[in-house]
């Protein structure tokens, strides 16, 4: 069902945050005014989640990519093991894998889900195969059962990347079930967020001492940096409501909530969602009260996002052209994923309609584009990614987009977009 079916104050921004909703923000309001009481939001949260994932053994951290680190470290990850991921993923994905020394191995991906193709991936496993890491592109649901059996048979781990999708109940669906480690993430851009935020539910029994002596050594995080996540939320509101508010007449290219954006950046008050610079060592801290706090809220309303993002898929299903329409059957997407031959054409008509839109991943490594080098990838090894990045756009499914919205951007994507061929 729809939270709401009345025209949306703000522009639709696809990269946005769901914590912008009028209690989110109030929230993070008091948060900084030291008004909320969250001493034990973590060990609250903690509790929450042990409940979600059946209790199993969960590590919160303050990124998903530390999540993920941690993950690797715990399969005993080293210098010169080889880790398998997709091709067209985030460079949240790549990083872990080269701060421990090791080596990515890129495998291609299905045209219909952007997952992992499991006839490329057994031509990629060699003995040097430490693990590999299964993506839920968009939130479509990977087939983590055959890439498991696939990895049982050479002795390898499986790491589930569930960045895209979180739920409160995963009994009737394919998640956390077949992988050693699952991770999650809860950046500004997911499911459920607090801003910045990550999460290792440990599903091998075998893996759990290791994780816990693991976890023993990681260190909180100053005040400073517990509190830029209520800020962002705060800053963040502000953007969206002036985010197409021109500053002169008679344009529309200049506007405050672009002014900002580049401001409060400038000034380290707010981070790029990602960025080509990798760092060369790693800070790995646990998840924050003022995290936990804000992603305790979410929580409560984590059902009511999926079933807006779901309603939303259904309409996108149902109205978009058939040679454009995501052909994939799960549901609640995270972002609604098309091709076609004029992404950019198609954004730009978008953008004039205040609908901004998005491309994860026009990039095989996103959002490394000219330097594919630093993070080992070589052209032509995946080669239905590689024309596939050329023609990926993003339609969003957020909790602040309508359903006369919705049938808005259908109506302008049916009028011009081109059918996408592939390259050969």
């Amino acid at each position: 069902m729809f939270i709401s079916n009345q025209p949306n104050l703000m522009p639709t921004l696809i990269g946005s945050i769901p914590t912008t909703q009028l209690d989110d923000l109030e929230l993070a309001k008091r948060v900084l005014k030291g008004q909320e009481n969250i001493i034990d939001s973590t060990i609250t949260l903690q509790k929450k989640l042990e409940n979600i994932f059946q209790n199993k053994e969960i590590y919160l951290f303050n990124r998903g990519r530390e999540a993920l680190y941690f993950a690797l470290q715990t399969i005993g990850v080293s210098e010169g093991d080889e880790i398998i991921a997709q091709a067209m993923t985030c460079v949240a994905v790549v990083a872990p894998v080269l701060w421990l020394k090791a080596k990515p191995v890129y495998v291609d991906i299905n045209e219909n889900d952007f997952n992992i193709d499991t006839n490329d991936l057994e031509k990629k496993i060699t003995s040097k195969t430490k693990g590999i890491v299964v993506q839920h592109t968009f939130g479509n649901i990977a087939n983590v059962k055959k890439i498991a059996e696939i990895a049982k048979a050479h002795n390898i781990y499986v790491i589930e990347d569930c960045a895209h999708l979180f739920c409160m109940d995963y009994s009737k669906r394919d998640i956390n079930k077949y992988s050693d480690i699952s991770c999650f993430s809860f950046a500004q851009d997911k499911s459920i967020s607090s801003v910045q935020g990550g999460l290792a539910v440990i599903n091998n029994p075998l893996l759990k001492d290791i994780a816990m002596n693991l976890y023993l050594n990681i260190e909180d995080q100053s005040t400073k940096q517990a509190l830029y996540n209520a800020r962002y939320i705060k800053l963040w509101g502000i953007i969206k409501k002036y985010y197409f508010t021109p500053i002169l007449p008679f344009q529309k290219r200049i506007t405050l909530g672009k002014i900002l954006v580049i401001l409060f950046r400038k000034f380290g008050l707010i981070k790029q969602q990602a960025s080509e610079n990798i760092e060369p060592t790693p800070t790995i801290n646990r998840i924050s009260n003022v995290q936990s706090a804000l992603l305790l809220s979410q929580l409560k309303k984590c059902d009511s996002l999926n079933n807006h993002r779901e309603a939303i898929t259904n309409i996108y299903n149902e109205k978009l052209r058939p040679e454009i329409v995501n052909k994939t059957s799960t549901k609640s997407l995270l972002r609604y994923p098309i091709l076609v031959e004029n992404p950019i054409a198609v954004m730009n008509v978008l953008k004039r309609n205040k609908y901004i839109c998005g491309r994860w991943y026009n990039s095989i490594v996103f959002p490394m584009h000219g330097n594919l080098d630093k993070v080992g990838y070589v052209g032509g090894i995946c080669p239905k990614a590689e024309s596939i990045v050329s023609g990926i756009l993003n339609l969003p499914t957020s909790i602040d987009l309508t359903k006369d919205e919705a049938i808005e951007i259908i109506n302008i994507v049916n009028k011009n977009a081109k059918p996408f061929k592939f390259s050969n």
